[in-house]
């Protein structure tokens, strides 16, 4: 049940943090900015779903389909940036411009590859101080796709990098912020479902660089099986 509220949580933070800046002005409400907020407001909608199940194996189920991967990571990216201006972070993105056309083959859950990225994000933007800087890099790399999302706060401790990823796990940088400790570890079970990867690099003091990997060709997600192989 924690984690689903979590996820709620995190998803209606997202879009309150967006229509404020729109009313504030910080923001422009561009389409590709209400898209994102739409999206973000979808996703609260799908996890209230997951309620009922929250104390089930199936809470979090996946609900794998042919999606276009890109632009659900790009709406996913573009929902941070209110966040990030709020603490007067330099919120960089580096991601290509041509839609590749393998981008809407990727076979995946919609709402569990945005709360991948989501998740990664709200916790580098948590820990990062005002004025710091947030990069998001986001490309193809064979035939997968390669997200990386770097910050400039505190880092991890070299005997906590091996616990970042249980459910609940707060380090001692943490003191010092609000969180439940999910974040991370539901990021990393959603990266397992699609056949991914996930990984931290950090120097304490100097940041943290978090990596995920997802494949462009998944037979199965969550233990659903599409009646044919995609590629992303």
């Amino acid at each position: 049940m924690s984690s689903v509220i979590h996820e709620i949580r995190n998803q209606l933070a997202v879009a309150v943090a967006n229509v404020e800046a729109f009313r504030d002005g910080v923001l422009q409400p561009t389409p590709e900015r209400l898209g994102a907020v739409l999206q973000a407001l979808a996703a609260a909608t799908a996890l209230l779903r997951d309620l009922p199940a929250a104390d089930r194996a199936a809470a979090f189920a996946s609900e794998p389909r042919r999606i276009d991967a890109c632009d659900i990571i790009a709406k996913a990216v573009l929902s941070f940036e209110s966040l990030a201006a709020g603490k007067s972070i330099d919120f960089v993105v580096h991601q290509s411009t041509v839609h590749d056309e393998a981008c809407p083959a990727f076979f995946g859950d919609p709402v569990r590859v945005a709360q991948i990225v989501g998740n990664i994000l709200s916790n580098a933007i948590r820990y990062t101080p005002s004025g710091g800087r947030v990069e998001v890099d986001c490309r193809r790399v064979g035939g997968s796709l390669a997200i990386t999302v770097t910050d400039d706060g505190p880092g991890i401790r070299s005997d906590e990098i091996g616990k970042i990823f249980d459910d609940g796990f707060r380090g001692l940088a943490a003191a010092r912020t609000e969180g439940s400790g999910l974040g991370l570890g539901l990021a990393a079970r959603f990266v397992h479902a699609h056949g991914g990867s996930i990984a931290v690099n950090t120097m304490p003091g100097h940041g943290a660089r978090f990596t995920v990997r997802l494949p462009g060709e998944r037979r199965a997600v969550g233990g659903a099986t599409p009646s044919a192989s995609a590629r992303g």
